[in-house]
């Protein structure tokens, strides 16, 4: 985040690039006069937006650094691991196995 802009959700905590769903620019007579900014808190899981004076703004409110404790990598993907049928039908077969309450504990055990 900017040291000249901070986006601070209702609940008190610091908006944070990754949390940010969408933005946009308020334009008048071909210039960007404020910004638009749509977020999810991951604390209070709030859905908020605000307007910035483009004045203030600053794009490095979009980055994050991956890399941060806390903040989890997708995983690296195999090269030339393509999904074949079988795969697709296995897949299913066990899709079809799974019951209500599993998807409930499931629901339960993730962060």
């Amino acid at each position: 985040m900017s040291a000249k802009l901070g986006i601070v959700c209702a609940c008190g905590r610091r908006i944070e690039g990754r949390e940010v769903l969408q933005h946009g620019y308020f334009m008048s007579r071909w210039k960007p006069v404020w910004v638009f900014v749509k977020y999810r808190c991951s604390r209070c899981r709030m859905l908020g937006e605000q307007l910035v004076d483009y004045a203030l703004w600053d794009d490095s409110v979009l980055d994050y650094d991956a890399s941060r404790p806390g903040v989890g990598k997708a995983p690296a993907l195999v090269p030339g691991s393509e999904i074949d049928d079988d795969e697709v039908r296995q897949f299913a077969e066990k899709l079809s196995l799974v019951g209500p309450s599993d998807l409930d504990n499931l629901a339960r055990s993730l962060p």
